[in-house]
């Protein structure tokens, strides 16, 4: 019975650990603030990334991006975002 355990075991491993890998590897570049150019100012501006929705994102296949934070917000709040595509 432990070498099944012991197969099952190791298949779980071989699933998890690459998976984990690419999530987090998402996790580290999306969660410290970066600098980016706003289209409609054509200013910089400091944005902060929803880590958690740029993973669950790439689990699906997609590399969407959605701000939380910028630094012209509340001024240029209600934007669509588009410093991201750039």
């Amino acid at each position: 019975m432990w070498p099944a355990f012991t197969v099952l075991a190791y298949f779980a491993l071989a699933l998890v650990l690459p998976v984990s890998w690419a999530l987090g590897r998402v996790w580290l570049r999306t969660r410290h603030p970066r600098q980016v150019t706003c289209p409609r100012l054509s200013a910089p501006a400091w944005v902060q990334l929803d880590c958690r929705y740029a993973v669950r994102m790439h689990a699906r296949g997609d590399n969407e991006l959605r701000i939380i934070e910028c630094s012209n917000w509340p001024n240029q709040s209600g934007c669509r975002q588009e410093c991201l595509s750039a």
